[in-house]
């Protein structure tokens, strides 16, 4: 196996929780590398320039398809707690904690989309992206430890 290749065991009941989950994770890395870089950028001097033009294009993709993605888990296991119960071990904990930031993302996305963001409360802003950074972190962490990293 290469130095940077990942072996990744799912404990589920069935392969279809483990696409959705895998589609899910995607979201997440795209939302991570958002958070990496505004971190990297708060953290320094620079002017804050994240989120870019592609950045709010991928925001708004991972919008739809993660409703996409979570419409068909609803329609498949009735809702979310029911799809994170086919889960087991560090795997139920990594899904909940990726189901847990996508849904928090979805909310604060269409939260935002009532009002638009011009109008949109700046405290409530800064809120939501504090939250969704902390979110990030703790699926992050859930899945050094499904992976044994941690």
């Amino acid at each position: 196996m290469a130095e940077d290749s990942i072996n990744v065991e799912f404990q589920a009941s069935d392969a279809r929780s483990v696409k959705m989950l895998n589609q899910l994770y995607n979201y997440h890395l795209i939302l991570n590398d958002i958070a990496v870089r505004l971190n990297e950028q708060i953290g320094s001097d620079e002017e804050i320039t994240v989120p870019n033009e592609e950045d709010v294009k991928n925001l708004n993709s991972i919008f739809g398809k993660s409703v996409g993605t979570f419409t068909d888990i609803t329609s498949s296991y009735e809702n979310v707690n029911k799809y994170v119960e086919n889960f087991f071990g560090n795997t139920k904990d990594f899904a909940q904690a990726l189901v847990e930031e996508l849904i928090q993302y979805n909310n604060g996305i269409a939260d935002i989309a009532d009002v638009g963001l011009e109008a949109y409360d700046e405290e409530k802003l800064n809120e939501w992206v504090n939250n969704m950074m902390e979110a990030v972190v703790q699926t992050n962490e859930a899945f050094n430890k499904l992976i044994g990293k941690k």
